[in-house]
């Protein structure tokens, strides 16, 4: 289901950022995407956020980490882990690795790294960035990112914006700065939210709607309703079970079971007008 607002061409852009509930099926969405992509040509990259490497598992392949590794022909795929995000972005900043180890990887330094609040959403964030933006190996046509659950999704998208008006000056501001204007670029990122035909689901991704225009002053370009259970049956086929319902009564069981399929279709058409 598209939402009606800004262009429907969604393959178009470099970043799609695609959120929602858990368990509504972000990732399968999001795979359904890079196949799409890779099938039309286009060198497509899907990115998960320290996850559970879902999208590897899907395709049957192993653990890929945090490397850009082909999956299919036109697809490749990514783990971003803030850790290494973190390591990768500091040795582009100091150049010495053995520096790194020797401040980072002290382990009253590395305490207080890891507890600085908002920090690992802002290098993963900033891993995406680069992603998008960076010609140095790999262009990529479209990134698309398997974003968290709506609330961590929430500070992922606006963690940027906090640190480019809390910094005043310097290469972090200057970073913050340039991933805040990639997200709200609607010709080159289009965010996304996936939902189920359900009542908290789709209640959530109305709130997130509505809190990511709202706070962060971003637009949701397209919601797609997964599981949407279709009509099942064709008029000819309902006039036929009035009659069984008739004959049999509405407590035999194969009734049930039909009248589940019937409640289902409706229930998706409710929750799709509210949508």
């Amino acid at each position: 289901m598209i939402y009606p607002g800004l262009d429907l061409d969604l393959l178009s852009h470099r970043l799609l950022i695609v959120s929602g509930k858990g368990g509504v099926g972000k990732t399968s969405v999001s795979l359904a995407l890079g196949l799409l992509a890779a099938q039309q040509g286009k060198k497509t990259l899907i990115a998960e956020i320290d996850s559970e490497e879902q999208v590897a598992h899907l395709l049957e392949r192993p653990p890929i980490g945090y490397k850009e590794t082909e999956l299919l022909p036109n697809l490749w795929g990514i783990n971003i882990r803030p850790k290494k995000a973190f390591e990768e972005y500091v040795l582009m900043q100091i150049k010495f690795r053995s520096l790194y180890k020797a401040v980072f990887e002290n382990r009253f330094v590395r305490h207080f790294v890891e507890a600085t609040p908002g920090l690992a959403d802002l290098m993963c964030i900033g891993k995406v960035y680069d992603l998008v933006t960076s010609d140095i190996v790999k262009h990529y046509d479209l990134v698309i990112v398997d974003a968290p659950a709506t609330g961590h999704s929430i500070a992922l998208l606006e963690i940027a914006s906090i640190v480019a008006g809390a910094v005043r000056i310097g290469p972090l501001k200057t970073e913050a700065e340039k991933i805040n204007s990639l997200l709200h670029d609607p010709i080159q990122t289009q965010l996304m939210i996936v939902t189920l035909p359900e009542e908290m689901p789709v209640m959530e991704a109305i709130e997130m709607t509505k809190l990511l225009r709202s706070h962060l002053k971003l637009e949701v370009g397209a919601l797609f309703l997964n599981q949407v259970q279709e009509e099942p049956f064709t008029a000819e086929e309902k006039e036929e079970l009035i009659g069984f319902k008739k004959e049999f009564g509405p407590q035999h069981d194969l009734w049930k079971v039909i009248d589940l399929q019937i409640m289902r279709h409706e229930l998706s058409e409710e929750y799709s007008k509210r949508l």
